[in-house]
């Protein structure tokens, strides 16, 4: 019987890395969609009230399934009540995500143009992951893991090839590079706070509703300062047409933000965020296809290099024979390592 709990638990461990990779896979493809339908509109929209609109489909959803759903995690007087240090975790990684990531890039945009801040963001994203998986959450990526990573970095560089060649290298143009990919870190964290959390049982639909909370509120205060106090005027510029294409592109965002919610509960951060980078693959198909855009080849080669480092990434670690293997996460109870840790670390204890 001993013989057979290790092939259990590496089995349990590969099943929920499975289920987080499709859910991250689903994270890249839906922002690629998100991407693709702001195309029409983003230009004539200010960038922090076109984030609000996009947040409030998702706002609606999340609302609804805790006001019905009355989670323990949510009770004080549950035993399951996640305490309000994590309430303020996951209200401030919204914030972080979505308006201190979302400032970051939007002058990274502005200084550095499309195509570098993207990648740039994307890279952040990807390296921040594992720096925060080994030193925060203890979960160090694998050889694997790192080898695949530096290779997908190595595809965004690639990318990023053509838009270095229109801007003009100076202080601004590092400052700009150097915020998109703080941008990037933000939106890892968010994912972190949301994995650590999640740690516990029953909690996906608290994380994802309270991390958008954050994100609604900061976003909101964000628009009324930068209109003056006068929201009404902000969006009575908007067309119907306009608003619902920010309401499509905003439903199809809270497909993202669930998959991704749910990915971290069944698998690392690192891998999530190395999946993620498929954003730009994806996106970059659509451009081809829908679009009719012509690809340059830096930008195939790039994509091609950014699939290679994925399927590396993906490359189960080998694992001694007859050593039993901890679950990343089963469907209902299992505990992130080092999330104790972490907890003790924001309690400033270790």
């Amino acid at each position: 019987m001993s013989d057979q709990r290790p092939a259990t638990g590496w089995a349990k461990t590969r099943s929920a890395a499975s289920i987080g990779a499709l859910l991250a896979v689903l994270t890249a493809a839906s922002y690629a969609t998100v991407n693709a339908l702001l195309r029409s509109v983003a230009a004539d929209v200010d960038p922090f009230a076109g984030s609000l609109i996009r947040q409030l489909p998702l706002l609606v959803l999340a609302t609804t399934a805790l006001l019905v759903l009355r989670p323990p995690a949510l009770r004080p007087r549950s035993p399951e009540f996640i305490g309000a240090r994590f309430v303020g975790l996951l209200m401030a990684a919204g914030v972080i995500s979505f308006l201190v990531g979302n400032v970051f890039l939007f002058t990274g945009l502005n200084w550095v143009g499309l195509a570098v801040a993207t990648a740039a963001s994307q890279g952040g994203i990807v390296l921040g992951s594992a720096l925060v998986s080994a030193v925060v959450l203890r979960e160090p990526p694998t050889r694997s893991q790192l080898i695949g990573i530096g290779i997908v970095a190595i595809g965004l560089a690639t990318i990023a090839i053509p838009g270095f060649t229109s801007i003009q290298i100076d202080g601004f143009a590092v400052l700009g590079f150097v915020l998109s990919m703080c941008a990037g870190v933000c939106y890892m964290l968010s994912n972190a706070a949301s994995r650590t959390v999640q740690r516990r049982p029953r909690t996906f639909i608290t994380a994802l509703a309270l991390t958008n909370l954050g994100g609604v509120i900061a976003l909101l205060v964000a628009v009324l300062i930068r209109s003056g106090g006068r929201l009404g005027e902000v969006y009575s510029a908007l067309s119907p047409h306009q608003i619902l294409i920010l309401l499509l592109a905003g439903t199809v965002n809270a497909v993202a933000l669930a998959s991704v919610t749910l990915a971290v509960r069944y698998t690392t951060v690192t891998s999530v965020s190395a999946l993620g980078s498929l954003v730009i693959v994806f996106g970059i198909f659509v451009a081809w296809i829908v679009f009719h855009e012509q690809i340059a080849v830096a930008v195939i080669v790039g994509a091609a290099i950014i699939i290679l480092g994925v399927l590396i990434t993906l490359r189960p670690p080998a694992t001694p024979a007859g050593m039993p293997v901890e679950p990343v996460l089963d469907a209902d109870s299992a505990t992130i390592p080092g999330a104790d840790a972490y907890t003790s670390m924001k309690e400033g204890t270790t």
